[in-house]
Formats: C-alpha cells, structure tokens, sequence
C-alpha cells in the first residue's frame, strides 16, 4: 500500500510541474520515411519506403523558441519503370539511392501548463545530396525544404524523449546525374522532379547547456481602493 501512495505522489509530482529545457539540446533521432513516386518524360521512377536515422543540435533562446541544425539520411531502394507498367512488373532498373538532408530552421515549442510535455512545431531550409550506389559515377545537391511538428516529452530538464511526425521534399532542378550504368538508355535522374518525403521519427534529448528560468507571471497585485480627498472651507 505503501509503494502505490508513494508511486502515486511522485506521478503527481512529475506531471504539477512543467519541466525547464536546456539552452543546448543534442537529439538522435530514427524512424520510417514513406516512399515517392517521381515522373519523368517517358518513364516514372519510384523510392521506396525505409527506415531514416540522423540527429539535431538544438539551440534554445528561451522555452518557447530555439534554431535547430538537423540531418538526416535514408538508403532505399529506387527503381526506374517504363511508362505503362502494371504492379508486379520488373523495373528496367534498380539501384540503392543514399538521401542526405542537412536543414537548418526554427523550432517554437508550446509547453503544456502543469505537465512535463511541450508541443513543437518548425520549418527547414537547406540542401540534400544524393549518392546513388553501388554505381556511384556521381551526385548532386538540391535545395530542400521541411515541416516538422510533435511533442517533446521530459523526464528532468536534460533529458527528454522527442515524438515527431516530418515532411520533407525537394524543388525540382534541371541538373541531375545518372544512376545507371554507362551506356545505359534508362538514365534515371532523381533529381529532375521534386522528390517529397514524409515519415515519423523517435527521438532522445540530451540537455547539454544551462537549464533555461521558467517563465512565471507576475502575481496580480489586489488594486488598492481609490482614497477620497475632503475639502473643508
């Protein structure tokens, strides 16, 4: 009876108090991508779904706004299919595309009152790189954008569990390289169209700087009635 009024109090603890986060926070990061399918002039390319790992540095203003430096990357199977193919149809070809995103953005986080969870949400600028393989002749870079939004769940001030759900997507480029082998008719050129991405992600915050104040408002002082003045003549 003892151990469940003391589990119940420290429940009760955790979840009266809205935990502070750290100035730096370093956050590895893993989950699944969804795959894309991308059209070319006379062929369509697909990549395929697959597990994405990678991490952020997180540098925090205060609770409620922070710029994060992120990267992620994901090795799938892309396949190139003629236009008119069916499901269960061979692809002309096959290879292992490497997408690597480095993103930089803000993140603004929405604490919840009384509770060790703060919601997030952000948005990303910057380049992937593509490194096709094992026919590596050569790779490219596009400009890349991201959304991101979830929840940050702390268990003290430096150490949290991070739930998020990501998209992220590419512009569309003239420039592109060849994924085939040389002499090959079915060039495939990722990065012709705009390659789009979504999945959800798992990951640790690790607390590395100081522990930010929390915020707490002022107490409202009770108003003081208004004296009268008296005039004697």
């Amino acid at each position: 009876m003892k151990k469940w009024i003391l589990l119940s109090g420290l429940l009760c603890c955790m979840y009266g108090v809205s935990f502070a986060q750290s100035s730096i926070e370093f956050i590895p990061t893993g989950g699944y991508t969804f795959g894309d399918k991308l059209d070319f002039a006379n062929s369509f390319g697909k990549v395929d779904a697959g597990f994405n790992y990678g991490g952020s540095f997180q540098f925090n203003f205060n609770r409620h706004l922070g710029i994060e430096l992120a990267y992620n990357r994901m090795q799938v199977p892309a396949k190139l299919y003629n236009y008119g193919a069916i499901p269960g149809d061979d692809p002309t070809y096959q290879t292992s595309a490497g997408i690597n995103y480095i993103m930089a953005g803000p993140v603004s986080r929405f604490p919840l009152p009384g509770s060790p969870v703060s919601l997030f949400m952000g948005a990303d600028l910057g380049a992937a790189i593509f490194t096709p393989s094992p026919n590596s002749f050569s790779s490219n870079a596009a400009f890349a954008y991201g959304f991101q939004a979830g929840a940050d769940i702390f268990v003290d001030p430096q150490f949290g569990i991070r739930l998020s759900a990501r998209l992220l997507g590419t512009a569309p480029t003239s420039s592109g390289y060849y994924f085939g082998n040389w002499g090959d008719p079915g060039g495939y050129y990722i990065t012709n169209p705009g390659l789009v991405q979504f999945g959800f992600n798992v990951g640790i915050i690790i607390g590395l700087g100081k522990v930010l104040p929390v915020y707490q408002k002022a107490a409202r002082q009770p108003r003081q009635p208004r004296q009268r003045r008296y005039y004697y003549y």
